[in-house]
């Protein structure tokens, strides 16, 4: 009789233990994705950290929710991305999520007309409008509803491109090994090859191109999990600059001559926590990159090596305030780098506000971005109702404005007189306003002062951090 009790005892305490667990746990009934008319069911899935089946404990379940939905936003496969629970009856704290998408316009033909200077504030101040490149370019993404994309480019005009590239995302059943293909033929009117007072010095072949260069990479790539990606570029360039170059400037090329061939690989680690890729307000981001530029084989290869560290924080503060930051480190180990290979402050997003009219020649620089925004309007989604087709007719935008402050620092330079910024420390700061919509569009307006004491009004398509 005893042993009876006791065995009942344990059931019931086996009972009581097992309805706690459930209790306090969401179980996943069932996930219905609608809207993906292209999109295949199996690519947003990928993008969710659960399955149909799994139980997850109440306490994270908004979490799980909160970061699979900006993981499936993030794909920029979709304009809208919306999450619907309810409770599946036939389920003990049974779950139904319902994903509803709004899927961008993938096929993109459109003209091709870009400006031949860093940005569009050095190409205005060259005054020279004759500067541009025109043609078409193609670019189809989520391509067979696979998130593959095909670019193809046809430029003519001042500068020539020609290209073509492929990328697979998912290749291997877990869809965590991808690949990206392509090759490509420029041909550029006009090269930098001197820096003067921090301002580039173009060279013009007039009747002949000043660059010829033909170029093919393949990468393949990792994700673990959602949101870590190790990338693997290697590269093949041929490049044949003007016979003139070497003679205008020593450091050109080292004098090597004009023709360089060499192989490039370069491994780049990204782990993005943002919870909007092209503006985001909250999270954090983190990249490392090594290059490797010639290894010997052939005998016109240069050598460079060098490193490069990007993070960036955001962070609501209170209300409609926002803060961001950003610090990047590169590096290199390099004394005697090509000029055409030295791309220091001044290039891409390497910049201090207020600064974009000057280039720093340095492999070796530190750069903080300092941003402190308010929501002038939220996020808000209007209707276009003459405009039928959801995919466009549907939009969201918001405006901030923002109060910046940029340094940065450079050390290691080349050998050049004739530059004023060199090991030197340098800071700017402004206001400016953001306006952001959909497809990943930014128009910013910034009006600051430099240390220098000069002032400016600038323009960008991209988020500053």
């Amino acid at each position: 009789m005893k042993q009876l009790l006791s065995l009942f005892l344990i059931l019931f305490a086996f009972v009581l233990n097992a309805q706690h667990y459930t209790d306090s746990c969401v179980v996943v009934s069932d996930i219905v994705v609608s809207g993906n008319n292209v999109t295949k069911d199996a690519i947003i899935f990928r993008e969710l950290t659960f399955g149909v089946g799994d139980t997850i404990p109440v306490s994270i379940w908004n979490e799980e929710l909160r970061i699979s939905k900006e993981n499936v936003q993030n794909t920029t496969l979709f304009n809208f991305v919306t999450f619907e629970q309810k409770n599946d009856e036939t389920t003990l704290n049974g779950v139904l999520l319902h994903i509803s998408v709004v899927e961008r316009w993938y096929l993109w033909l459109y003209p091709y007309i870009a400006y031949s200077d860093r940005n569009l504030n050095a190409w205005y101040e060259a005054d020279d409008i004759t500067r541009f490149s025109y043609g078409v370019e193609m670019k189809y993404r989520n391509f067979l509803g696979l998130k593959h994309n095909l670019n193809f480019t046809l430029i003519s005009g001042y500068n020539q491109n020609y290209g073509l590239s492929y990328d697979i995302p998912y290749i291997t059943g877990r869809q965590c090994f991808g690949v990206e293909f392509g090759i490509g033929y420029k041909k550029d009117k006009e090269v930098a090859y001197l820096t003067e007072n921090n301002k580039i010095i173009y060279f013009n072949g007039d009747d002949e191109f000043a660059k010829q260069s033909a170029f093919a990479f393949i990468e393949p790539y990792f994700r673990f999990e959602q949101r870590h990606k190790l990338f693997l570029n290697f590269s093949y360039n041929n490049t044949l600059f003007h016979d003139a170059l070497p003679l205008l400037n020593d450091d050109f090329g080292n004098s090597q001559g004009t023709r360089f061939q060499y192989f490039s690989l370069s491994a780049v680690y990204k782990n993005d926590f943002r919870d909007e890729q092209n503006y985001p307000l909250n999270g954090h981001y983190f990249e490392l990159m090594m290059e490797k530029i010639g290894f010997g084989i052939l005998k016109t290869s240069p050598n460079v090596f060098y490193a490069k560290i990007t993070t960036d924080w955001y962070k609501p503060i209170k209300g409609r305030w926002y803060w961001a930051s950003n610090l990047t480190l590169k590096m290199s180990n390099n004394e005697d780098v090509p000029y055409f290979l030295n791309q220091g402050l001044g290039f891409k997003n390497d910049y201090v506000r207020t600064y974009e009219l000057y280039v720093i020649d340095a492999m070796n620089f530190a750069l903080m971005k300092n941003n402190l925004k308010f929501a002038i309007l939220n996020p808000v989604t209007k209707y276009l109702p003459f405009i039928k087709n959801e995919r466009f007719g549907k939009i969201h935008f918001a405006l901030y404005a923002n109060i910046f402050f940029d340094c940065a620092y450079s050390w290691k330079m080349p050998e050049n007189q004739m530059n004023f910024l060199d090991d030197k420390f340098i800071f700017g700061t402004g206001i400016g306003l953001d306006l952001v919509t959909y497809y990943d569009k930014v128009l910013r307006l910034e009006y600051g002062v430099n240390d220098m004491g000069e002032t400016g009004l600038f323009i960008h398509f991209v988020a500053p951090i």
